[in-house]
Formats: C-alpha cells, sequence, structure tokens
C-alpha cells in the first residue's frame, strides 16, 4: 500500500507542480464549456429575439376584413408579432417573387376578388383560392408564414361551423383528458436526460485523454520509465499507483467541464436561469451520479493507461485511443437520445454503456439500486481486469524498451 501512495503521490505531483498543467486540466475545461456554450446560448436568443422583433411586411390583395382583424390582433398577445401590411396594386408576380427572394418582403397574400362571396354561397366548381408567396429560406418569411397560417385556419375552422345550420354539429365526439398524469420533475429530467449524461461520459474520456498518454507513454518517450521500473516495487503497485492518480486528475477535470456546463445550461436550453429547478434532485440522486462517475472514470483511465502502456510514443498512443473515443461517443448519443434508459440489470454490465443509461435512469427518476450495484461491481471487475494487463505490459521488456 505504501509503495502504491509513493506511486500516487508522484503523478499528483507531476501534475500540481507544473501550473500550466493545473490550468489546462483543472481550470481551462470548465471556463471554455462554460464560455463556448453561454455564447451559443446567446446567439440563438439573439436570433430568435431578432426574428420576432422584425416587423413582417405583408403585401395583400383583397384580404377579407375578418382575416386583417386578426391578424392585426396579433400585437395584443403576450409575445406581440408587428405587421406592416401593403397593397399590390400593379406588382407582377414576378415582381413580388424576386422582391420576397431578396427579402424585401415576407409573404405575400392574393386572395380572390369575391373571396367571402364564394365562402358564403360555396360552389365546389368555384371554391375561393388563395395565392401566397413566402421564402421558407428565410428566417423571418419563414416565421411570418406561420403566423398567418395558424390565423388562416382559425378562419377557416369558423367559416366551416357558420356553414352548418348548428355549429354544434362541427363537434363529432368530445375529448376529455385525465389531470395530474405529467410528472413535472420526470419532464424537466427527461430534459437534463437528453444532453447532460452523454456530455458527462465526454468530458471523462477527454480529460482521461489529456493526461493518461503523458503519464505512460510520455515517460516511455524520454526514457525515464526504466528509472521507475527497476525500484523494489512490485509492477501491480505501479499499475495501481498510476490508474488511481490518473483516475483521480480526470475526475477533476470532467468535475470542472461538468461545473461549467451547469451554469451555462439555463443559456444553453433558453431557459430563465430560475426556471431551472435543480433542486428537484435530492442528496441522494447526487451521491449516485458521483459514484457512477468515478466507477465510468475508472474504466476509461484503465483503458488508456493500457494502450498508453502499449504505444511507443504519446502520438502513437493518442492514435490508438481516438477510434475508443469515437466509440464512447457513439454509446453515449445511443442512450441519451435513444428510447426510455433500460432497467434490465445486464445492460448495467457493459461498460460506458451501462454507466451511460444509469445516470439517464437517475435523471428521469427511474433509477433502481441494483443497476447501481452492477454499474459499481462491473467497473471493479473491468478496472482489475486493466491493472493485470497493465501489470504484464510493465514486465515485458519488450513492450517497455521497443524502439
Amino acid at each position: 500500500m505504501r509503495n502504491i501512495f509513493t506511486v500516487f503521490r508522484k503523478e499528483m505531483y507531476r501534475v500540481l507542480s507544473d501550473m500550466r498543467l493545473v490550468l489546462m486540466i483543472f481550470l481551462l475545461p470548465g471556463i471554455s464549456i462554460f464560455a463556448m456554450y453561454w455564447l451559443i446560448g446567446t446567439l440563438i436568443q439573439n436570433q430568435t429575439e431578432a426574428v420576432q422583433q422584425h416587423t413582417i411586411i405583408v403585401y395583400e390583395e383583397n384580404m377579407p376584413a375578418d382575416i386583417r382583424s386578426s391578424l392585426e390582433g396579433l400585437v395584443d398577445l403576450e409575445r406581440p408579432v408587428n405587421m406592416e401590411f401593403h397593397s399590390i396594386d400593379t406588382l407582377e408576380d414576378s415582381d413580388l417573387k424576386e422582391k420576397v427572394r431578396e427579402g424585401d418582403i415576407d409573404v405575400v397574400l392574393r386572395f380572390d376578388a369575391d373571396f367571402e362571396a364564394k365562402i358564403s354561397n360555396y360552389d365546389q366548381a368555384e371554391a375561393p383560392s388563395l395565392f401566397i408567396i413566402y421564402n421558407y429560406g428565410r428566417q423571418n418569411s419563414s416565421f411570418g408564414y406561420n403566423q398567418i397560417s395558424s390565423v388562416l385556419n382559425q378562419y377557416q375552422s369558423m367559416k366551416l361551423m357558420e356553414r352548418l345550420e348548428d355549429p354544434s354539429h362541427a363537434q363529432i365526439f368530445v375529448t376529455d383528458y385525465a389531470d395530474d398524469i405529467v410528472d413535472e420533475r420526470q419532464m424537466t429530467g427527461q430534459g437534463f436526460a437528453m444532453l447532460l449524461p452523454f456530455l458527462i461520459v465526454i468530458f471523462l474520456f477527454a480529460g482521461a485523454m489529456s493526461i493518461g498518454p503523458d503519464s505512460i507513454a510520455g515517460e516511455k518517450e524520454r526514457n525515464t520509465i526504466a528509472t521507475l521500473l527497476i525500484t523494489p516495487i512490485k509492477r501491480s503497485e505501479i499499475a495501481i499507483g498510476k490508474i488511481s492518480s490518473l483516475a483521480l486528475l480526470s475526475f477533476i477535470s470532467a468535475l470542472s467541464s461538468f461545473v461549467g456546463l451547469a451554469f451555462s445550461l439555463p443559456k444553453l436550453m433558453q431557459m430563465d436561469t430560475n426556471g431551472v429547478e435543480y433542486n428537484i434532485y435530492e442528496p441522494i440522486h447526487f451521491v449516485l451520479i458521483l459514484f457512477t462517475l468515478m466507477a465510468t472514470v475508472l474504466i476509461i483511465v484503465g483503458l488508456i493507461a493500457v494502450i498508453s502502456a502499449y504505444a511507443k510514443t504519446i502520438k502513437e498512443a493518442s492514435m490508438l485511443i481516438m477510434p475508443f473515443y469515437l466509440v464512447t461517443m457513439i454509446i453515449g448519443l445511443l442512450s441519451s437520445f435513444g428510447t426510455e434508459p433500460s432497467g434490465q440489470l445486464i445492460v448495467h454490465f457493459i461498460p460506458i454503456y451501462g454507466s451511460v443509461n444509469f445516470l439517464s435512469s437517475i435523471f428521469v427518476f427511474q433509477y433502481d439500486f441494483a443497476n447501481f450495484v452492477a454499474v459499481i461491481v462491473s467497473s471493479v471487475v473491468y478496472t482489475s481486469l486493466f491493472i493485470y494487463l497493465l501489470t504484464r505490459l510493465f514486465s515485458s521488456e519488450k513492450v517497455m524498451f521497443q524502439k
């Protein structure tokens, strides 16, 4: 145990004594993640507000008074829609299309001259028509069309009911919905479950990748690994010391990224800062998340340590690790953006995938303690296997001193 702590302390000192490494591993991930997602959220918010505050330029001809009144009434909504109406007059369709294409006009509405009369005296052979021009490639035009389309649908429903002798005949059946079915906590947790597990596992892997190769492959490349191997310390103790120190450093790095994400999440999800209800989770949930992350980082660090010991240089180690990083990203995507988290016990014995699945189940309040035990036990087994493989590699002079 004393020798393990010696190796552990050596690795920690190597990192903590270098201020540049401390900044890159502990502070830079959180700050960069916060800045990036905050900027993305701000840009999305500014873009959305710009579209909503834009005055929609509408050119119309023969617009019914009811529709005009309904469109003008949109300014009275909680989120008003600004519209400016112009008459088509003598503009040709080709001119209108060009102006819509260039963004000078957002929407063109050309109603039949006797549009309302044809509706009142409906004849299928001479149904009233409406000609619309809008540019779905421009946000302002598409937003304006969606607002107008909503009003047109309401107008159509109203005229359909007026055509019947008794408007109640338009109602074929009554639909009633049960109350209190939606769990507000679970609905909020769904948003976290879609985003956080995937990002968390990426942070864990990225943190391990930033320091793992240099710890072992770097020592091989600098020819300092020989000094460590000739000391009277068991190869298994060196392996445990390396993995435990790398796991702690990687966990702190990932935690820094997670904190940065947590602070930027309200902006990214376009929520009010007070609207993100982190208090829906109890202390037990955070404890389960913490232990799951610790179990997961052990597997990731063990894998990276074995690959780094096999590689000749840091560059080769990084190249060999990259395919596993991509696989981890795919696993995170499948779990986060797939169906609801699986409750099957066997799933939680799968490395990485089981952890991501369990994290998702925590966020949506569907976790099982048996699955938690499966994640912890399996991580111990996999980490023990990696320690064994790393010990064998440290014992192989062919691998350790290959040129």
